[in-house]
């Protein structure tokens, strides 16, 4: 049963996709982060399949680190939450974070898709808020990377976190914090991956009803 949350909730990959433009319908950021206990849509085969190889690609990320000797965190045990002011709590659960010899610590995320922004700012969005949730990386400065299963990597240099980062971080928390939702931008993109139902959202939008329209597309009298 639907029901308001206990003061607002945001998980760090809604606000990456919301940064990178990604998920273009903010409402449905909104409500997840301000209700629970909705009605969620049925998870499919590709979300299974994602999870088995998502589940080798971070495995074999950890053998790797941890056979060079770095200290090695995975998932669960790297789990944060920090506040605003207001009472927003932002959270997120980095796949890796290894510390090496030396005291550098670096948060790795592990990605089985096509490499996309959003990937980059929840790297960045961990690093941001790391060093404010764990006296483990209190007033250090934090590497980034992420992985892809075709091998390629994308490394982030503290440095990406500067007053911009933050101010644009800052714009979209804001707008999650509001009181009052955003209005609702459903595309089939969006609500093909998009976990509230119509039960909770009348505008949500069914591949199967429009997938005719847009493979073949409406006639022209040209």
């Amino acid at each position: 049963m639907v029901r308001s949350r206990d003061g607002v909730y945001v998980w760090v990959t809604w606000l990456a996709k919301l940064m990178a433009g990604e998920f273009t319908c903010q409402w449905s950021a909104w409500f997840r982060s301000h209700y629970t206990g909705y009605t969620r849509a049925p998870s499919d085969f590709q979300l299974a399949a994602w999870t088995a190889e998502h589940a080798q690609l971070l495995d074999e990320l950890v053998r790797e680190r941890a056979g060079v000797g770095e200290a090695v965190y995975r998932e669960d045990q790297n789990r944060f939450r920090v506040r605003r002011s207001s009472g927003l709590r932002l959270a997120g659960k980095p796949d890796l974070i290894a510390i090496d010899r030396s005291g550098r610590v670096t948060v790795y995320d592990a990605k089985t898709g096509r490499p996309k922004h959003s990937d980059l700012i929840q790297i960045m969005l961990y690093m941001m808020c790391l060093p404010h949730a764990s006296p483990l990386y209190k007033g250090k400065a934090l590497h980034g990377c992420a992985i892809y299963a075709n091998g390629q990597r994308s490394d982030i240099p503290p440095a990406g976190i500067d007053d911009a980062f933050r101010r644009t971080a800052t714009y979209f928390l804001d707008l999650l914090d509001a009181s009052s939702p955003p209005r609702r931008t459903p595309t089939v993109w969006d609500c093909r991956f998009c976990d509230i139902t119509v039960a909770d959202c009348e505008d949500r939008l069914e591949a199967e009803a429009t997938a005719d329209a847009l493979d073949d597309g409406a006639e022209i009298p040209l």
